[in-house]
């Protein structure tokens, strides 16, 4: 067995593995990239009105899309929903009118970067009076704003639903008139889909009262927005497996690697750091790693910053189609300086087992570990039935950090585990082999 340098030991003392992008989801076969939704606009957003649970509409979308191999994330400063099997966020507002929410909208947006936003307003306008073009023109406002932040988030703008009032005839002429704005602004290359909410319901049997739905039309309503966005994302840009950051504690260096399962007019990453609370994220100046442009085979790719100040950091991707089109993944945190140590006698000072790199890999990946003292080892993989398929390491070690390559030329497609077990200490992680 190979033993590594001084830096390599220094590597994976600190180590930050995050899942990203909805890592590896194998619930259908499928994986794809972590969604980054903003459920937005007023009462009828919130839910709380007229659900049960308080969870409206946004419980049978979330439900219905991480049902379909999607690894969402609901994203906003309001958290409502009785039901902890879904992500709670959002920026429903109960009460609130079109021009609220667009004063609203570059705070939230700075805050929590959308991939999607979903758009469902203008109820409140319409009940105080205001024309249906005044808030038609509101809208394009708010649209406005997030361009402004940013062209690549997609906005799923609906027509709302109706009413059992006599507000339902300007409700009409309101989704009537949000239709030709969406489709003027769709024609100038705005990113926008009209999700047709008004057609969802059976007003006679959907709803609590004359605005707001009942359960029944809650649940219509996350079937449309499924609907909707399903046959939007039915093919993902890109598909990211998986994104490390490691800290080598004696130079300051972060260690950014990350891989992609496959790519589609893939321009590139820029790495992007934020130190600030709520995160406030800025590309870092000379980041840029190229990507492959569109391609099935699955690519590895690392970035170093050296002599990184001390402090704690977040780091995400933001990655760029060759269109424009920008994609962000989540943030994962480092420490920079926060460790002290010596290199006396190359040891190590803990037991460790890091994650496998490249994951997924074909045909051969690099696993490290490190022994503070003098061990006996055993280092095997195992298939998902418990059967011992591949034995890495077998008895005495030094201490220090060490390293194996496995190679997969013999295992079939799928998910495994591998081992570390000495008479102190014992860890799991799995890898994924990918043909």
């Amino acid at each position: 067995m190979e033993r590594i340098s001084h830096l390599d030991r220094r590597l994976f003392q600190i180590v930050v593995t995050i899942s990203v992008l909805g890592l590896l989801l194998f619930c259908t076969g499928r994986t794809y990239s972590q969604l980054r939704i903003m459920p937005v606009g007023d009462s009828i957003t919130r839910g709380v009105h007229g659900s049960t649970d308080s969870a409206g509409y946004r419980r049978t979308l979330y439900l219905a899309l991480t049902a379909e191999g999607y690894s969402v994330n609901f994203i906003g400063t309001q958290t409502d929903g009785a039901p902890t099997d879904f992500d709670r966020n959002h920026e429903g507002h109960s009460g609130w009118s079109a021009n609220q929410v667009r004063d609203n909208m570059n705070s939230w947006l700075l805050a929590n970067p959308a991939d999607i936003i979903l758009l469902h307003i203008g109820t409140n306008d319409l009940s105080t009076g205001q024309s249906a073009a005044g808030v038609v023109a509101e809208v394009g406002q708010i649209l406005d704003r997030i361009d402004a932040r940013s062209t690549a988030t997609v906005v799923f703008l609906a027509r709302i639903i109706n009413r059992n009032d006599s507000f339902s005839t300007v409700t009409t002429q309101y989704n009537n008139l949000l239709q030709s704005l969406a489709n003027t602004r769709i024609a100038n290359g705005d990113r926008i889909v009209v999700v047709n909410q008004e057609t969802a319901l059976n007003y006679q049997t959907d709803m609590a009262d004359a605005v707001h739905p009942n359960d029944a039309g809650y649940v219509k309503m996350g079937q449309r927005w499924s609907s909707a966005l399903s046959d939007y994302l039915s093919a993902l840009p890109i598909q990211i497996a998986y994104l490390h950051a490691a800290v080598f504690p004696s130079s300051n260096t972060v260690l950014l690697t990350w891989g992609t399962l496959s790519e589609t007019n893939n321009y590139g990453f820029f790495v992007q750091q934020s130190v600030a609370t709520p995160s406030s994220f800025a590309d870092v100046p000379n980041s840029f790693v190229a990507g492959h442009g569109t391609t099935t085979v699955p690519q590895n790719y690392s970035w170093t910053q050296y002599n990184a100040a001390p402090g704690t950091f977040q780091y995400r991707l933001k990655q760029v189609d060759l269109d424009g089109s920008v994609h962000y993944t989540d943030a994962v945190e480092v420490v920079v300086g926060a460790l002290t140590g010596t290199d006396e006698h190359n040891g190590a000072e803990v037991f460790f087992l890091s994650q496998n790199y490249p994951n997924p890999f074909n045909p051969s990946t690099l696993i490290r570990y490190s022994l503070p003292k003098a061990s006996s080892v055993s280092l095997k993989v195992y298939n998902t039935l418990g059967q011992e398929v591949a034995v890495l390491a077998e008895g005495m070690q030094m201490a220090g950090e060490h390293r194996v390559q496995l190679n997969a030329n013999n295992m079939v497609s799928g998910t495994y585990l591998y081992r570390l077990s000495t008479d102190e200490f014992t860890s799991s992680k799995k890898l994924v082999v990918l043909r």
